[in-house]
């Protein structure tokens, strides 16, 4: 949380930074433009000053797609950033514009300069229409996968366009000072738009959206539009770009702002998920202070807000315990939700008092019996006889146990049956595991060996193994600790992409009852 304040913070003050700069920038030139000698240097910095401002403004809405606690990697906010990038791009080309215009040494490179402008404007309109196809959720289908091919392939013909008028001024030409002139086909240049636009259009009416949402979209469309007629379509005019500002704003403004709230409902359902799948699993530790036969201890560290692993562990009766460990496939929300219907079906066999493998087949017939999503989940299950030590278990797809015996920990490699889910009719069979007094098990999920760090390397297993060996002699608590403190030191800073789930019990032996 201090991270993400500080982080915040930090865009705050480079937001502050880049208004104080653009209204420096922007005053000045526009303060230049009164003293200027000739009218068309007074215009030049005027309209400088104007488009420095805007450069700035996008500048500022760039960063603050971050300080809106937008997920950069997000499609809508990507194509956002893209439109605001080239609109800041375009007023940064018209300064230039401006003060090459009139030039006579350099008034010939205006042509390449109007090309790149006539460019920025296609790619705003692509970006536009990629953007809120992901902003307003486009439904799919055979007519938006066909528009989109159309609008990306007719870029192709305006590139050649752009290209051969740099040699054949067919369309618009710039003479020596950079006067522009409109050819007799300049109406192509504008072909690409006339035919966007429209198709975009149509889209937007037929999304399942709020009015004020697909006004605020159109506002791209027709402010520009607007502007074009009001000021007669004048080539390099200051605020070409200034009105395709205006939308930009107040998309950031509106559809964001939707967005925002959006997700902030969501983080709140999320963290309630969270609160119900914690108190799913039994966190009260030490679980069984009045046993002294055996110290258990387990963890789950979640890679999102919810997670699909779990671990489950209870007295089936006084001389039986049933220790759970398992991986549900997926992430997030779906895994959560199926992590708890197995928990519970697991739990509710494991209590009829049958064996580990009883327990596994009939867990995988209920869940084969309505499973559509067509999720599956790993599971590990032993049954701790308290009174001699022996370990009933089953394995349906999930990670070698770890035990230490004669003082050392190592893989135990058992029966391995099909993941829970994937087949109905499998038939899982037990094997036992013997615990003396000092012998320990320690139980996991892929997400320990598995865990990856900036380099991409694993963990892997000869590292788990080495932090098990290192403090064999330690409770089940500080050996679970340790293992943490590993991961967590080998990962350093980079993302989790799986859970981590620990279990670990030391078997002490009936002398210790008193």
């Amino acid at each position: 949380m201090e991270n993400k304040i500080n982080s915040i913070n930090t865009i705050r003050s480079r937001l502050g930074f880049l208004g104080l700069l653009a209204v420096s920038f922007a005053n000045f030139f526009i303060a230049l433009s009164y003293f200027s000698s000739t009218t068309v240097s007074s215009g030049a910095m005027f309209n400088a000053g104007v488009d420095v401002l805007g450069a700035f403004v996008c500048a500022m809405l760039y960063f603050g797609c971050e300080g809106a606690n937008l997920d950069s990697s997000d499609e809508s906010t990507k194509w956002f950033r893209c439109l605001i990038l080239f609109t800041s791009l375009s007023f940064l080309n018209n300064i230039v514009l401006w003060y090459l215009t009139g030039n006579e040494t350099y008034g010939k490179y205006c042509l390449l300069l109007y090309s790149i402008t006539k460019w920025f404007d296609f790619s705003l309109v692509l970006f536009f229409y990629l953007y809120v196809r992901a902003t307003l959720e486009f439904k799919d289908s055979v007519l938006v996968r066909w528009l989109n091919r159309a609008i990306s392939l007719l870029l192709i013909p305006m590139a050649v366009l752009i290209l051969v008028n740099l040699f054949v001024p067919v369309c618009f030409k710039v003479d020596e000072l950079g006067s522009f002139t409109k050819g007799s086909f300049y109406w192509l240049i504008d072909l690409y738009l006339m035919i966007v636009a429209p198709l975009t259009s149509f889209l937007i009416l037929h999304c399942d959206v709020s009015k004020r949402q697909k006004a605020v979209a159109f506002s791209f469309i027709f402010i520009p539009i607007v502007h074009y007629i009001a000021t007669g379509g004048v080539q390099g005019y200051a605020t070409q770009y200034g009105s395709v500002l205006i939308s930009l704003i107040l998309m950031y403004c509106i559809l964001f702002g939707d967005r925002s709230r959006k997700l902030a409902s969501t983080q709140t359902e999320l963290r309630t998920a969270t609160l119900i799948q914690d108190a799913m699993l039994p966190n009260i530790f030490p679980a069984f202070p009045d046993r002294p036969e055996f110290d258990l201890y387990a963890s789950m560290d979640t890679a999102k807000e919810v997670g699909g692993d779990f671990y489950d562990f209870f007295l089936i009766d006084n001389d039986h315990l049933c220790m759970v460990i398992a991986d549900v496939s997926g992430k997030g929300v779906p895994a959560a939700l199926f992590m708890m219907v197995s928990k519970v079906i697991l739990q509710s066999c494991a209590m009829l008092g049958q064996s580990s493998a009883d327990i596994l087949n009939k867990a995988n017939e209920a869940i084969c019996s309505n499973n559509e999503t067509n999720m599956f989940v790993t599971v590990w299950v032993g049954i701790l006889e308290i009174s001699t030590g022996t370990i009933t278990a089953a394995n349906a797809g999930h990670e070698y146990p770890v035990l230490m015996k004669d003082g050392e920990f190592k893989v135990l490699k058992g029966r391995h049956g099909l993941v829970i889910g994937a087949m109905d009719g499998v038939v899982y069979k037990d094997y036992q595991i013997k615990l003396e007094p000092g012998d320990k098990l320690f139980l996991y999920t892929d997400g320990v060996p598995e865990a990856t760090n900036k380099d991409l390397k694993m963990f892997g297993m000869d590292r788990m193994l080495t932090v098990l060996n290192s403090n064999k002699d330690a409770s089940s608590t500080v050996i679970l600790g340790k293992m943490k403190e590993a991961l967590d030191e080998f990962v350093s800073g980079a993302d989790r992409f799986d859970d981590i789930t620990m279990m670990c019990i030391g078997y002490n032996g009936t002398d210790h009852v008193n």
